[in-house]
């Protein structure tokens, strides 16, 4: 049997097994039976609450494509959790139960930085639904199931066990910080499987599926996360997370010993962002923050920090808490006002001339290495169209348009609508510290004249 074989691989008893088998002992093909009839089982009950997701989106070049993902049903009523990097550049969303019913869907909201989005339908009857665990007490080597779409394929089950927990993602192509903390697994989370459930032997989601990373690494955002944020989402379409404005590194060993004190453990504060909260309390670059409300800090290496930034995101606006901090051999105790996380999704603009531009958040800055917030960024050039022809370029900071300055992404917006019947207009655009003039000709015959509001 296929299951057998698997469940023997994943206990690595291959060996044992044989050899009670050679003996004529049939207890352990009997024990293997009896679990793939509860494997079978588990699966049967949790895949009628898996939906097949299929989303129009808008494209780099305008043009709508269609891509596949997977939902779990998480109200009778008819909510369903799925991923944001699924619906979120949706035009359209549309959502296959196992009963072969199509129905359109509403996106109620999103949460980029843990990658959940919900999703309400209107299905004139109560669906059924999954029963969510706690993650909190999922044990590393724990035997699971995926459940999801992968390519197209309706419904597919993986089994597999939990590698590992609390892991953490910082190298995806994305300005957004990722809260880590993800399950890792390997059972399958192939393309069309993100946003299945990860389900334990007892049939209850522990976690939302997100992201496979090559061969056998699939990462899982932990149910309890996922609730806490479908609820959020549920409420008000949008999750405010706690900031107090800190750019923090490990304090290692070696910064340890360059400080002169060994048993010093915490986060190292690196920057302080203007108008944060933690500005406000007088700490500075070089300070050590030891200890967060009580909870002693340690950071070694840079994963290490996402303990601490969970710790403040999961803290309400206008908490207040108290740091303890290590500052050239003295220890204070600062109080600080938790503060409201700056927005982190960026709003988008399909400019007529075919180009995107991305608002300026306090995210995109740091990730870009931008000199300020303000101006329009260029995150898209449409090749052949007017702002490719100008040799407008990803990565510019438009300025000004006709002389207008250009401070949000609004103004850019406005700028164009006041400008409109211009057949020319001049821009200027910076990247890094140096400017230029970039010249929007729609009179030169560009393939992209499209220049209407």
């Amino acid at each position: 049997m296929r299951f057998l074989s698997i469940a023997v691989k994943t206990l690595g008893l291959t060996l044992a097994c044989a050899s009670l088998a050679g003996a004529g002992d049939k207890r352990v093909v009997q024990l293997f039976t009896d679990m793939q009839k509860e494997i079978v089982s588990i699966s049967d009950g949790v895949k009628k609450s898996v939906v097949h997701i299929e989303v129009i989106q808008k494209s780099e070049s305008e043009r709508p494509f269609r891509s596949l993902g997977s939902g779990v049903i998480v109200d009778a009523k008819g909510f369903i959790l799925t991923n944001e990097h699924v619906v979120g550049r949706s035009v359209s969303v549309k959502v296959t139960f196992e009963d072969k019913r199509e129905l359109s869907a509403e996106v109620i909201g999103v949460d980029k930085q843990t990658d959940l989005a919900l999703l309400k339908v209107e299905a004139g009857a109560d669906l059924p639904t999954a029963v969510f665990g706690n993650s909190e007490l999922v044990e590393v080597g724990e035997w699971v199931i995926a459940v999801g779409n992968p390519f197209g394929f309706d419904r597919t089950v993986s089994f597999g066990i939990v590698s590992g927990k609390g892991r953490v993602i910082t190298d995806l192509p994305s300005e957004t910080p990722l809260l880590n903390n993800f399950i890792q697994t390997d059972a399958a989370i192939d393309p069309g499987s993100s946003g299945g459930p990860l389900v334990n032997l007892r049939g209850e989601v522990i976690g939302i599926n997100s992201i496979g990373i090559g061969r056998g690494q699939g990462f899982t955002i932990p149910s309890n996360m996922a609730r806490d944020v479908m609820d959020r989402l549920r409420q008000a379409g949008s999750v405010e997370r706690g900031w107090l404005g800190l750019g923090v590194q490990p304090f290692n060993r070696r910064f340890a010993h360059y400080y002169g004190d060994s048993t010093v453990t915490g986060i190292l504060v690196g920057d302080i962002e203007p108008g944060s909260p933690a500005q406000s309390t007088g700490l500075a670059a070089g300070d050590v923050v030891t200890a967060f409300d009580g909870m002693p800090l340690s950071a070694e290496n840079s994963d290490d920090l996402n303990s601490f930034v969970l710790m403040v995101s999961n803290r309400k606006v206008g908490d207040r808490v108290t740091l303890d901090v290590y500052r050239r051999g003295e220890r204070l105790q600062v109080p600080v006002t938790i503060g409201q996380q700056p927005k982190v999704k960026a709003d988008e603009y399909e400019s007529p001339f075919g180009f995107r531009a991305k608002e300026i958040t306090f995210h995109l800055a740091r990730a870009m290495r931008l000199t300020s917030q303000d101006g329009a960024f260029v995150d898209y050039v449409e090749v052949g169209g007017v702002a490719s022809e100008a040799e407008l370029e990803e990565g510019d900071v438009i300025r000004s348009v006709e002389g207008r300055e250009i401070r949000t992404l609004q103004d850019l917006k406005d700028a164009f609508s006041e400008f409109k019947d211009r057949q020319q207009m001049l821009v200027v655009v910076q990247n890094g510290q140096a400017d230029r003039l970039v010249l929007f000709d729609r009179s030169a015959g560009s393939r992209k004249d499209t220049a209407s509001e």
